[in-house]
């Protein structure tokens, strides 16, 4: 197993910039970066000493580089991510994975095949209050109910008002919010929702969605998603991409969290803005039925990108998976198809999960 570890990374772009901050924190080497735009490349071939490739395949190529980062779009993920493990790398890739669950089932599997290690990023586990949160699971008892949202604020209507360009369709065709990453706010937003749920609560056995489009447009605002768990449990999901502007515990426009309720207790969860995590640590409290008290735990305020790359990094270097598996991006991208599979159809769908679980 690689150690020390040298980074080839492909993607540039806005999401690109957490990453390398968490990379630069620790102190990873970074041999080559590739982008397709060279100028949004710059500040970080500069920083980090790094080679510059016009495209992903000389990332690839480079000999000494034996863990390649993929922060693309998903829509370039497959070919991208398939290569690097046909190559004998290993991979740490931008959520989604792919745009298709086969896809992302098929790199796992290829992952194993190959003897390489495959994680997707899903930072948001790595809050100290989803850790302790995914501690506390076992003192609720049978999980009767799961509420799981995500607010995002937009910071105008676009239910009813004026639409980005990015959600608007192209000549005809998919809109560029469409192309890029699969859909709208089901995939940007509920994809961090469906992770934390199958790492807090675990696999849904059925999905009910009901994903909402303006006519005329092929990206959602607004999705809901009702799931039952195998010991019966009921899980709503709902994800907005809204207008209220002091909305959550920050009243910043945000609203994120996990109502998970057992029969002997229950725990309230809430993250902070995505994108700027060093303003607020995410909040937990625990509901203890049998001493019926109420407990608020207080954590450090972390930036989960640097928490979450520091992980992979280390499981790359020990050359473990740990139990952050290649598969976690599969079933999330299982669970955002089936669901918008079941809102096409008007009908419950059951979950067959491929990858050997329940």
């Amino acid at each position: 197993m690689p150690n020390p570890i040298t980074l080839g990374v492909v993607g540039a772009g806005s999401i690109a910039d957490f990453h390398f901050k968490a990379f630069a924190q620790s102190k990873t080497r970074i041999a080559v970066i590739s982008d397709v735009n060279r100028q949004r490349a710059e500040p970080y071939l500069r920083s980090f000493g790094a080679a510059y490739a016009a495209d992903f395949h000389a990332v690839i190529a480079t000999t000494d580089v034996n863990v390649v980062v993929c922060l693309t779009p998903s829509k370039f993920h497959y070919e991208m991510v398939k290569a690097a493990l046909n190559a004998g790398k290993h991979v740490i890739c931008e959520k989604t994975l792919t745009l298709s669950a086969a896809e992302s089932l098929e790199l796992a599997r290829l992952a194993q095949k190959n003897g390489l290690l495959l994680f997707t990023s899903y930072m948001k586990r790595f809050f100290p209050a989803v850790k302790k949160a995914k501690e506390l699971m076992p003192a609720l008892g049978h999980i009767t109910s799961v509420y799981a949202w995500t607010y995002q604020g937009m910071g105008i209507d676009i239910h009813t008002g004026e639409v980005p360009e990015s959600c608007r369709r192209i000549g005809g065709g998919d809109s560029a919010v469409k192309q890029l990453i699969g859909g709208g706010i089901l995939v940007a937003g509920g994809s961090h929702i469906l992770d934390m749920l199958l790492y807090l609560v675990g696999r849904p056995r059925s999905v009910l969605g009901m994903v909402h489009r303006r006519p005329g447009l092929d990206v959602d605002f607004l999705a809901h998603a009702m799931m039952q768990l195998p010991a019966g449990g009921v899980v709503h999901l709902e994800a907005n991409w809204h207008s209220l502007k002091k909305i959550g515990y920050e009243q910043r426009g945000w609203d994120e969290g996990f109502e998970i309720s057992g029969v002997n207790g229950r725990l309230i969860l809430n993250t902070p803005v995505w994108n700027q995590p060093e303003h607020n640590a995410a909040q937990l409290s625990f509901y203890n039925n049998q001493a019926q008290t109420w407990t608020d735990f207080r954590f450090d305020i972390v930036n989960p990108f640097v928490e979450a790359e520091a992980y992979f990094l280390s499981c790359i270097a020990a050359g473990r998976q740990d139990d952050y598996d290649p598969y976690v991006g599969y079933r999330v991208d299982h669970l955002l198809e089936l669901t918008q599979l079941s809102s096409d159809r008007g009908t419950l769908v059951d979950v067959r999960w491929e990858d050997g679980g329940g």
